[in-house]
């Protein structure tokens, strides 16, 4: 009963207005999620570009690369597209859907300054607008501050907000890295990446409602960031199929950050997540939060809901703090 109230609620959401949505990640643009993702928008009503990196570019940040030559050199994710094909281009059957060689950050560079304006030009005597940006799913969780400056899908997410866009990041447990002609089936409704795309829906759908006559889907300056547990088939007794929103905040107990560890046997490095007390302290926001790795790593079926800004100035308090060790130096 509750799997079919859901559904039903996602069904009267898409009544709501058609919005332009600018659909990116950082797994590349035929990686499952992402498509999941953009059919299940498109179905909900909504307009949407998916314009994403060819291939892989996790952990790259907000790196912005764009493209040296006009081919590429070597085969996209999955050899979905070749090398000699052009270094960005769009679906065949969907000039809805693009891939750019380049990072996810300037890839919604590339949908702002070439895809809109150059192929889809004005509508209605305006120009195309981007009213949210939607960064991801990512295949693999991007919590705390110490992915927030590594991930890729995050980059994405923060360049859009820099860029004065509405913008969320979701992340998913399925980190499985997976092609859509091989594992996409939106009509299964135990696999993740329809799952965590039926999820993105409630969660663009709600904000649109309650945006109201405001002329903006959330605040300048402001993104969140959203990371779902395991679903579906992954999940323990396939039972997890509707995970609960948490308000949550990416610092905190339990917030983490890349760290490495030298194996002497094999002297190499391998890569792990550490917790530090700078990630753990709160200066900003609302400290009785959980952080958002408490609620998806030590909860069961609960996904995190953070919201950031990209104002990284310190608060006042600590400013004059800071400002007092350096006086009368600085003025």
């Amino acid at each position: 009963m509750q799997f079919s109230l859901y559904f039903a609620s996602l069904f009267l959401a898409s009544i709501a207005c058609a919005q332009n949505i600018l659909l990116t990640n950082d797994d590349g643009f035929s990686a499952t999620n992402i498509r999941a993702t953009y059919y299940k928008l498109k179905e909900a009503g909504h307009n949407v570009y998916l314009v994403a990196p060819v291939s892989q570019r996790s952990g790259w940040g907000g790196k912005f690369d764009i493209p040296y030559t006009s081919t590429l050199q070597t085969d996209g994710e999955f050899g979905y597209v070749k090398a000699g094909s052009p270094s960005w281009g769009h679906e065949l059957d969907d000039d809805h859907i693009w891939y750019f060689n380049g990072t996810p950050a300037s890839s919604v560079a590339f949908a702002l300054q070439y895809v809109l304006p150059v192929y889809f030009g004005k509508k209605d005597g305006k120009n195309t607008t981007i009213d949210l940006v939607v960064s991801g799913p990512n295949e693999g969780t991007n919590m705390s501050p110490g992915l927030f400056t590594l991930s890729g899908t995050m980059g994405a997410t923060y360049t859009s907000v820099f860029r004065g866009l509405p913008a969320i990041a979701f992340s998913g447990s399925n980190s499985n890295n997976s092609f859509f002609k091989d594992d996409l089936n939106l009509n299964d409704n135990l696999a993740p990446s329809t799952i965590y795309a039926g999820k993105v829906v409630e969660i663009v759908q709600t904000v649109f409602k309650n945006q109201g006559d405001n002329e903006r889907a959330l605040p300048l300056g402001v993104g969140i960031n959203i990371n779902f547990p395991k679903v579906g088939y992954q999940s323990v007794d396939d039972k997890c199929i509707n995970p609960v929103f948490r308000r949550t905040r990416l610092t905190g107990d339990n917030a983490s950050a890349p760290d490495l560890n030298y194996n002497a046997t094999s002297n190499s490095f391998y890569w792990k997540a550490a917790t530090y007390p700078g990630i753990a302290i709160c200066n900003n926001g609302d400290c009785n939060l959980p952080s958002e790795n408490t609620i998806v790593e030590h909860t069961n079926c609960q996904s995190s809901v953070s919201v950031f800004a990209v104002d990284f100035d310190a608060n006042l308090k600590l400013t004059e703090q800071t400002e007092a060790l350096f006086a009368p130096l600085v003025v």
